[in-house]
């Protein structure tokens, strides 16, 4: 029996990070002892290499708009553990995790399970009796992912592109395969930006499965896009939309939510006030998404941990600002497509700092050839440098620290 918070926290960080085989059958048996929650209330379940979670929330806000209890589980959390299980934005206490924790240590074979298949538990039975939908944010791919046990209402892939190529890869149809496995039979799909070299991938698996697909610039579609100032415009379905960002494909991941949350309420019969619904689409915001935590000079914190989501970022931040100059603090990891990162940032930011993080994944100094840059500086200490920056920054210049949640989570909380 675990008596703190704390020792719950630490009981779940101890578990194995990984099992060395993909199979569900662990976490179904563990769900089945915990009497199969997750089959108790109606989900939705969204993938994609980018946008999950701005998606999530997205949704979130949409249904609290329309006076439906919402779950969200969702990862990597920013501040504090809890942020990973929510329900309208609240996130779970600290004595209903230990509650949770005791009760399902009390239930199941201890150690197991992974880390993500035990916290994956923890939130399908949370929800239980708590919630009228709950939206599920898979963690790694979708097919072999332990999330990937629910009979979702709505199912979502947001984007697809390189990432976690080790695990689910190499090549990015692989990655549309796995991702692919979120599709059910007779499920609708709602899908950002489809690329030719996986679209086909996509469709034809809906197309067996006969899910209906509802596919950006095809069934799903925006008119009158507009960026300014921060601030991005456009329609869903005739009514207008605004919500905070600079990159299109914000809106697309806006325009998903919006689709997705059509779908479910339309499948279930339920009522809903679209454009009452759309006013509320960004009143929650998530942090470490073009998190301005200083306005002048300007600092920004986005998460973006891959080249497609750090190419969008960047170019959005030329477009929107072009006669501004780009500092950007870096941290990367070892199993992400770092050198690639870094030849483009160092082509596309005036300056680039890169550190490290305390933990086993982080690169380090020696994970880097650096000798093909004359803008790069390797730094140990990134509060120090993070002091000394600002102290000379400018009104012509960004500050842009991105590359890892967890890099960007210590800095939020040291802004806030």
């Amino acid at each position: 029996m675990l008596n703190s918070y704390q020792e719950a926290i630490e009981y779940i960080h101890s578990l194995p990070k990984f099992h060395r085989t993909n199979k569900l059958d662990r976490i179904k048996s563990a769900l089945d002892k915990l009497g199969n929650p997750q089959n108790s209330y109606p989900t939705i379940h969204v993938t994609g290499t980018n946008g999950k979670g701005t998606v999530c929330n997205y949704l979130s806000n949409l249904f609290e708009a329309n006076d439906q209890r919402v779950g969200m589980f969702t990862s990597p959390f920013i501040n504090v553990f809890n942020e990973r299980i929510q329900i309208n934005h609240r996130m779970i206490g600290n004595e209903e995790l230990l509650d949770l924790v005791n009760h399902i240590i009390s239930l199941i074979d201890e150690n197991s399970l992974s880390e993500f298949e035990f916290v994956t538990c923890m939130g399908f039975l949370y929800f239980k009796d708590k919630v009228d939908v709950a939206i599920i944010e898979v963690g790694i791919g979708a097919k072999h992912d332990k999330t990937n046990v629910i009979k979702p209402d709505v199912s979502v892939i947001t984007s697809i592109a390189m990432d976690h190529e080790q695990l689910i890869g190499p090549t990015i149809q692989d990655i549309a395969v796995e991702k692919s496995g979120i599709i059910k039979k007779n499920t609708p799909l709602v899908t950002g930006y489809l690329q030719d070299s996986v679209r086909k991938i996509i469709l034809e698996c809906a197309s067996k499965l006969n899910s209906p697909v509802y596919e950006y610039q095809h069934g799903l579609k925006i008119k009158n896009l507009k960026i300014n100032n921060f601030e991005i415009y456009f329609e869903f379905k005739n009514l207008p939309v605004k919500i905070t960002g600079i990159e299109e494909t914000t809106a697309i991941n806006a325009a998903i939510a919006l689709q997705t949350f059509v779908c479910y309420q339309e499948k279930n019969n339920l009522n809903y006030n679209l454009e009452q619904v759309i006013a509320q689409i960004d009143a929650k915001k998530i942090p470490a998404r073009l998190q301005i935590v200083n306005k002048r000079p300007l600092v920004i914190l986005d998460g973006a941990h891959n080249l497609a989501a750090i190419d969008n970022l960047i170019n959005s931040l030329i477009t929107n600002e072009p006669n501004k100059d780009i500092i950007t603090m870096y941290a990367g990891m070892k199993d992400k497509d770092r050198h690639d990162i870094l030849d483009f940032l160092t082509s596309n930011t005036k300056k680039v700092f890169v550190t490290s993080l305390d933990m086993p994944r982080a690169a380090k100094f020696d994970d880097y050839d650096f000798s093909n840059y004359d803008n790069v500086d390797y730094i140990d200490d990134y509060y120090d440098c993070l002091h000394r920056i600002i102290d000379n920054l400018n009104d012509q210049q960004i500050l842009l620290v991105t590359g890892s949640f967890y890099l960007v989570s210590e800095l939020e909380s040291y802004f806030s």
